[in-house]
């Protein structure tokens, strides 16, 4: 009858909490758990055991229960301690108890009968962790401050095993821009960003944060790639940050770090790899390199009601200043302002406010030597909200049931306007460098968030279980203007197919986008222990749904006849994805001293939502383009043409009525599409050689189905069909595209065209194609905790991802997903962030990062520490393409004409070493130390041209010179 009663209880809490809704819950977002087990000297379990928890705030208490087990949850990171008495025996202390993000902590107490007062146990807690389900890493707080890097959390993710990213941080010289990244078989749109248990994911740009950071403000970080934790999404790339909080005690650091351009090498470039627009003869007062980089900031927290009110609060600034290859400047400027309060109502209740105000002020961004200063773009923040706030509580019912509320507030947007104006009409010449203006956007991404979880303990004989479930919703907004100056953009003829004697003019009405989007999600999840296994049983449920907005779209101010004003009253739901996905995860530990565990796991994904598949049905959300072509002897200064010079050539991607409505989409979305499905498995064997040093071997298997397809839909005799039919073999003509590669070697590709009386609008039918990736990944892992002296964490990974099936499609100039065509194997592209659109990222067998501390004499007062930091990869793949122009409404894109792998970049070695000193002042310090980065002043190349042309193969990009930087930090407490 109890058993029953309890069971209902459960159902009864998990019914509600799925009716709740939700987005994607996480438990365990911004904290970790210890579990404990009393017995005596004979091995018997101890029921009745008083445990407290000195939290370093409101002291927690528990008893054991008849197992002798008992457990804290949601701790924050940080160094605890606890304290077991029961009358008859001595009292047991652990004075360090480290408790990391997501991380299980497991001690086991011994009491003896009582022959001493107190018992101190100073052994380390273990870094193993037999309940955990993930794979990845957790960065301390210790490593943030103390081993030399860019400070940056997109440099955090490179040091997890099988995370690529695009670019090389050099001492900061990219904090300035986002960098795109992949996991190990997972492309970075399935990427997950949280702050405090917060997800502030971009759901525009699929994969990337809203906001940039202060790096002295996290406690910790924590980045998942994988495992069967059903509180995970996606099968992508997890980053967790979690902010620092006020204790009893009020303490407080502040920072200054400086390097500039006298503290920086000369780059190692051979004028050969120059072109003429690089001005060979004057490299080295032109080289790529970095001005000035300053990151400073405070941060202080404590009680104002002691044991039941702390506050904490931070403020910091970077500002980067770069010049890029061919003398373009590049300036960003960073601010960032936390503020936390803390709230213990009751011995049982617990509260948190959270907010977060960040910004990016950036004058150059993409500056390249293909993007001129006037080209370039200065962004700011759209509107002057907070960028984040949340209200957070947790209600311990009792030791058995834990309740955790979460209601949130997300403001994401920007502006992007070029340097140039948007008067001027953009020209892009046969070097492919632009001249006299760029694209615009000017965008909104609001997204609110609710979510409950909930964890129930019971005990079935000898089986332990932990019961986690809970439910979420979240509501993503995005409100988008993309434009271009003079409404146009001009075309040199480097283009393929092209009449010499002309250029190719892209006429363009504005983008106008307005979609809502709604994710609910439930999950649950069984933690079962007996003896030496535990096992993790779990299932997730979400649905993604988004709907268009109505939206208006101005007209072309050259051509309004081809192009004229159009609205779009909207369609209301465009489509939904429903997904089950169950998860299962087994630990063994071998041996009476468990220091081998031996896991293997078998999960399933189903991908994230992004605004750009769900705003597919909104006419508005792309520009619509006319293409034609106007002679060499119009100027192309600028200036709008005389519209009765466009000689008209090429087609529309509109759908336009008469009287400038849109009938609606110009794409179809099949009936049964539904979300890519991903399938892991994973196998590791971890040992812990020390209790704080643990080594392990991680394999990885994972195929994803279901990509999506893009078939497009052309206008033919006989097809009646409003938006058109899907193309066949049957509409297109081929054609050889000859050239020659930079390195002399001859080429000849093959390009698909559509035939005279065959014509598109560039709709497509959106569904599920045969497409399937393919990863296997291996990584040798070692961590180990400062003690002794000395800390160490890193790894070691092989890597192979690569297409197994591609599209069976009429065109297969196509693309696939990542931006890739059906005719190049690169797995994933990277998107454009920053001036790294052709980064060919995913093609990388290996890779490595390994960084580490040394306390030199520590005792002495001359001691001192060393710290160092090494990165490598194969260098990517550099595949070169031509521009294939405007054909019966085709429109342009770049086809490759080189295998991928023929080429590739450099591969890459950096390595960045840190000499500090610390000195101690009573409750005062002050660390005074110097980072080098780029020790061996490594110029390996990172870009290529690779647009054939005039230009191809020159430098885009090197990694950046070694550069100095020195840092003062004090603290108090």
């Amino acid at each position: 009858m109890t058993s029953n009663s309890r069971w209902g209880r459960i159902v009864a809490v998990a019914a509600v909490l799925v009716l709740a809704g939700g987005a994607a819950a996480f438990a365990q977002l911004e904290t970790g758990n210890i579990y404990g087990k009393v017995s005596d000297q004979t091995g018997a379990p101890l029921p009745g055991v008083t445990v407290t928890l000195d939290t370093g705030v409101a002291p927690q208490t528990q008893v054991s229960n008849a197992q002798g087990e008992f457990r804290f949850l949601n701790l924050s990171p940080g160094n605890y301690k606890i304290k077991t008495e029961l009358q008859g025996f001595s009292t047991v202390e652990y004075p360090k108890i480290v408790i990391n993000v997501g991380r299980n902590t497991t001690i086991e107490v011994t009491m003896q009968s009582a022959l001493e007062e107190t018992i101190n146990v100073t052994a380390e807690s273990p870094l193993l962790d037999e309940r955990r389900i993930s794979t990845g890493a957790t960065v301390s707080q210790t490593e943030l401050q103390k081993i030399p890097t860019s400070r940056d959390p997109w440099t955090v993710l490179q040091t997890v095993p099988g995370v690529l990213n695009d670019r090389v941080n050099v001492g900061g010289s990219e904090s300035g821009q986002q960098s795109f990244y992949v996991g190990p078989g997972a492309h970075q749109d399935q990427g997950v960003w949280a702050v405090d248990g917060v997800v502030v994911t971009d759901m525009s740009a699929t994969g990337s944060s809203p906001a940039y950071y202060d790096f002295d403000s996290f406690q910790e970080m924590q980045v998942t790639t994988g495992g069967s934790d059903t509180t995970m999404a996606t099968g992508g790339v997890v980053l967790n940050m979690v902010t620092k909080r006020g204790t009893n005690e009020w303490k407080g650091s502040g920072r200054y770090y400086l390097a500039q351009q006298s503290w920086q090498s000369k780059a190692t470039v051979s004028p050969s790899q120059l072109g003429p627009h690089q001005n060979p003869a004057t490299f080295k007062s032109s080289d790529e390199k970095i001005n000035s980089i300053k990151d400073y900031g405070v941060e202080l927290g404590g009680p104002i009601v002691k044991d039941r009110l702390w506050i904490w609060g931070a403020y910091a600034e970077q500002r980067v200043a770069l010049t890029s290859l061919a003398g373009v400047s590049d300036k960003t400027q960073l601010p960032s302002a936390n503020v936390k309060l803390n709230a213990q109502i009751t011995s049982s209740n617990s509260a948190t406010l959270f907010g977060l105000d960040s910004n990016k002020k950036k004058h150059g961004r993409n500056a390249s030597p293909f993007r001129p200063q006037e080209t370039t773009w200065d962004q700011s923040r759209f509107g002057s909200k907070p960028t984040m706030y949340k209200a957070e509580d947790t209600q311990i019912f009792n030791p058995n049931f834990y309740l955790t509320g979460l209601a949130s507030k997300v403001n994401g947007g920007f502006q992007l306007s070029p340097l140039g104006g948007l008067g001027p009409i953009p020209f892009k010449d046969s070097g492919s460098v632009w001249h006299n203006s760029f694209f615009a956007a000017f965008i909104k991404r609001p997204q609110e968030q609710l979510k409950l979880d909930a964890s129930t303990f019971f005990n079935v004989g000898s089986l332990s279980n932990e019961l986690k479930y809970g439910a979420g919703y979240r509501k993503v907004d995005t409100s988008t203007l993309n434009t271009v100056g003079g409404d146009a953009a001009i075309y040199a003829p480097n283009t393929v197919g092209s009449d010499p004697r002309f250029n190719l003019i892209q006429l363009e009405r504005p983008a106008t986008i307005k979609v809502t989007q709604k994710f609910v999600t439930g999950y649950a999840q069984d933690t079962l222990t007996s003896g030496n296994l535990t096992a993790n049983i779990g299932v997730r449920y979400d649905l993604q749904y988004g709907a268009n907005l109505a939206s208006t779209s101005p007209a072309n101010t050259i051509r309004p006849d081809l192009l004229p004003a159009v609205t779009f009253a909207g369609s209301g739901m465009g489509f939904s994805w429903s997904d089950i996905t169950p998860r299962l995860g087994l630990t063994y530990a071998l041996g009476k001293d468990r220091k081998t565990l031996l896991r293997a796991s078998y999960s399933r994904f189903a991908d994230q939502l992004g605004t750009t598949t769900a705003a597919s049905l909104n006419p508005t959300g792309a520009p619509s383009y006319y293409y034609g072509y106007i002679p060499f002897s119009v100027p192309t200064n600028g200036t709008p043409p005389p519209p009765g010079s466009i000689i008209l050539g090429g087609g529309t991607s509109a759908n336009t009525l008469a009287n400038g409505q849109l009938a609606g989409a110009f794409n179809l979305i099949d009936k049964n599409f539904h979300a890519p499905i991903t399938n892991e498995v994973l196998g590791s064997i971890e040992h812990a050689l020390l209790p704080e040093f643990v080594v392990g071997i991680n394999l990885t298997y994972r195929k994803e189905t279901d990509y999506q397809q893009n078939d497009l839909l052309v206008f033919r005799a006989g097809c009646t069909a409003p938006l058109g039919c899907v193309a066949t073999p049957a509409d297109f003509s081929t054609r050889n595209i000859t050239g020659t590669l930079p390195n002399g070697q001859p080429f000849s590709q093959v390009n698909y065209r559509l035939i005279s009386g065959v014509s598109t609008n560039k709709g497509v039918l959106i569904h599920n194609g045969p497409a399937e990736s393919e990863y296997k990944g291996a990584a040798l892992t070692f961590n180990k905790r400062l003690s002794n002296r000395w800390m160490m964490r890193g790894n070691v990974s092989l890597q192979d991802w690569k297409w197994t099936k591609v599209p069976n499609v009429a065109n297969p100039d196509e693309a696939l997903p990542g931006g890739n065509r059906v005719n190049d194997p690169v797995i994933s592209q990277s998107l454009g962030s920053g001036s790294k659109g052709g980064v060919f990222v995913g093609d990388s067998k290996y890779s490595y990062t390994v960084n580490g501390l040394y306390q030199v004499a520590p005792d002495r007062p001359w001691g001192f520490n060393v710290a160092g930091n090494a990165y490598g990869r194969q260098g990517y793949p550099a595949p070169f393409f031509v521009t294939v122009g405007s054909h019966n409404g085709e429109g342009r894109f770049n086809l490759m004409v080189a295998k991928a792998n023929a080429v590739r970049n450099s591969n890459i070695n950096v390595f960045d070493a840190r000499i500090e000193k610390e000195l101690t002042f009573s409750d005062f310090g002050l660390t005074i130390g110097i980072d080098c980065f780029n020790v061996f002043n490594s110029s390996s190349t990172l870009q290529i041209q690779d647009a054939i042309g005039s230009t191809a193969g020159n430098l885009k990009e090197i990694v950046s010179p070694r550069i100095f930087r020195i840092g003062a930090r004090f603290s108090f407490k």
